[in-house]
């Protein structure tokens, strides 16, 4: 069930990570010195490379061990965060959330397949509720977190704290 954890905590930085740009959004668009509809294509990216990623990347690396595509996917994710934290611009901000969001879109889609995998037959809908429940949780907990997180520190923090996350899971999955 450890595994299962580390997946869940995976799952609570998804959850985090793809609601808590739109709170950030007036402070970023400040920062990068553009307009806030211009920043909020950001979440559009993400969500954009979320949903073409999965079905793509199943179709493509069907072959490839779930295990390693999972860790993988979660990889890119935090890479994407990352770069996310780091960006000095709109056109770097927008391919590092395309990154993030498509890091998430797979990994969203085989983290729960693992944790059923995982569990075994009779746990396997506990298994199931715990990564769900990571994902509503990162929203309903982790974004009013980031969002204060941003106000006293910078939104970048907020990016760093979901890294940092990520990275946990990866690491304990690795």
């Amino acid at each position: 069930m450890r595994k299962v954890w580390l997946l869940m905590v995976g799952s609570f930085t998804l959850g985090l990570d793809a609601y808590v740009m739109a709170g950030l959004l007036p402070v970023v668009a400040g920062d990068l010195g553009t307009t806030v509809s211009l920043a909020g294509q950001m979440v559009t990216v993400f969500t954009l490379a979320y949903a073409v990623s999965a079905p793509l990347v199943a179709g493509l690396l069907s072959g490839v061990r779930p295990r390693l595509l999972v860790i993988a996917a979660l990889a890119v994710f935090t890479l994407g965060n990352a770069l996310t934290a780091l960006a000095p611009g709109l056109a770097v901000l927008l391919l590092a959330r395309a990154v993030a969001g498509a890091g998430a879109g797979v990994y969203s889609a085989l983290s729960t397949a693992a944790a059923a995998t995982l569990a075994g037959p009779e746990r396997r809908g506990r298994a199931l509720a715990m990564v769900m429940g990571g994902m509503s949780s990162g929203t309903v907990l982790g974004v009013p977190l980031g969002v204060l997180l941003a106000d006293h520190t910078s939104w970048r923090a907020t990016m760093w704290l979901v890294t940092g996350l990520g990275t946990v899971a990866l690491l304990g999955l690795a």
